[in-house]
Formats: C-alpha cells, sequence, structure tokens
C-alpha cells in the first residue's frame, strides 16, 4: 500500500512538472527580428508593414518611421520586429501602451496604471493598405493584425491636445501588396 501511495506521489509531481513546461510554452509564435527586415522609412512597395512613432511636439524627437517585411503578427508584436522598446502598464502589460522608446521618460510616468489626458498617453492610428489618410483605431496593437502595406502610426497627444486632432505629423505611405 505503501509503495502504491509513494508512486502516485511521484506521478502527480511528474504530471504537475509537465504541466508547468507546457504551460510556458507561447500559444502563438511572436515576431522575430532579423537585422535585415528592418528598415528606415515607410515601406514603399512589395510586402511590408510600416511603423511611425511620433514622440510629440514636447520630446524634441523626430518622427521614426519604419518599413518591416514579412511581418505577420500583432501590431504589439511590431514593435518588437522594428526593435521599438514598448511598456504597458503594471495593470494591463500588452493592452495599453505607456512608453515607446523611453518616452515618456519614468519621472513623467511610472506606467503602474492608465495615464490620465492631463498626464499625456499614446494615441493609436493606422491606415490599412491604399489608404492615405489615419484613421484613429479603436481597437488595442495586441488586437489588430495589420496587414501587408499597412501603416501602424502612435502619437505622443500632450496634455490638454484633443487626441482626434493630434493625427501623427507625417503622412501614412501605403500601399496594396500584389
Amino acid at each position: 500500500m505503501r509503495i502504491s501511495l509513494r508512486m502516485v506521489l511521484i506521478a502527480l509531481v511528474v504530471f504537475v512538472a509537465i504541466g508547468g513546461f507546457i504551460s510556458t510554452i507561447p500559444s502563438e509564435p511572436k515576431a522575430t527580428l532579423l537585422a535585415e527586415s528592418v528598415r528606415s522609412g515607410q515601406c514603399e512597395s512589395g510586402a511590408g508593414v510600416s511603423l511611425v512613432i511620433d514622440f510629440g511636439t514636447s520630446s524634441n524627437r523626430e518622427v521614426k518611421e519604419l518599413c518591416v517585411t514579412e511581418f505577420e503578427s500583432t501590431g504589439w508584436d511590431l514593435f518588437a520586429a522594428a526593435a521599438v522598446s514598448a511598456q504597458g502598464t503594471s495593470e494591463y502589460p500588452t493592452g495599453f501602451v505607456c512608453r515607446l522608446d523611453g518616452w515618456p521618460t519614468a519621472e513623467v510616468q511610472p506606467c503602474t496604471k492608465t495615464p490620465t489626458a492631463a498626464q499625456g498617453s499614446w494615441a493609436y492610428f493606422i491606415a490599412d493598405a491604399g489608404s492615405q489618410e489615419w484613421q484613429y483605431s479603436g481597437a488595442g496593437a495586441a488586437m489588430r493584425k495589420p496587414q501587408c502595406g499597412a501603416v501602424d502610426a502612435w502619437r505622443f497627444v500632450e496634455p490638454g491636445e484633443n487626441v482626434l486632432q493630434s493625427m501623427p505629423r507625417v503622412e501614412p505611405s501605403s500601399f496594396v501588396c500584389n
């Protein structure tokens, strides 16, 4: 009887260990960064998804425009594919963009809770393939899967600015893929 109990306990430990290992395997592949798959500027033709980061007027930073080729994942994964550092809030780690490439600084926004309009925040704009106009995205980056030729853009909206009137300071350069 004692041997049976010991065997059951060992089997239980093994199953728990295997379950822990399996639960750490990602359910879907994340975007991988290939040096040759990212270039400066928006994509112009062929295959690719563009990423625009507009840090706002108070940052004194240039608008960042990147082209990521061979990309098939979410808007959130586009950050990693483009080598852009992205941080969510403690409340919503991949559901709310709080900081991109170190902006705003941790002193301005600690990224523990969703920032208020008085603190400023990132706004998400999109231009689907073939569109030359920005649209405010009604969904978060983790929910969107930009298609070839699309442009995803982020604009830091300063305190007091109207989100819907704070489009990125560059035009989208989208195209239709073959």
